[in-house]
């Protein structure tokens, strides 16, 4: 398992959407808003370094998501 840390700015009107549909992926730990550089943290745990890509493309591509920042376990 590699675990991943998703850095998430999503639209202000948007951002409790973003958090209600990370809630329902299953690589997804751990979601909550937060103030600050970035509006959600998602803790999420894939399979392996290749499926980092494909969780990150999903985040990326939920509406209200504008851009993501990935911290992935060494």
């Amino acid at each position: 398992m590699v675990q991943v840390l998703v850095l998430i700015n999503a639209e202000k009107v948007s951002v409790l959407d973003v958090v209600g549909k990370l809630e329902k992926m299953p690589e997804v730990l751990s979601v909550f808003p937060t103030f600050g550089r970035f509006d959600v943290v998602a803790f999420c745990n894939v399979g392996n370094r290749e499926s980092v890509r494909d969780l990150v493309r999903k985040i990326a591509a939920l509406q209200g998501v504008l851009k993501t920042e990935t911290l992935v376990e060494l």
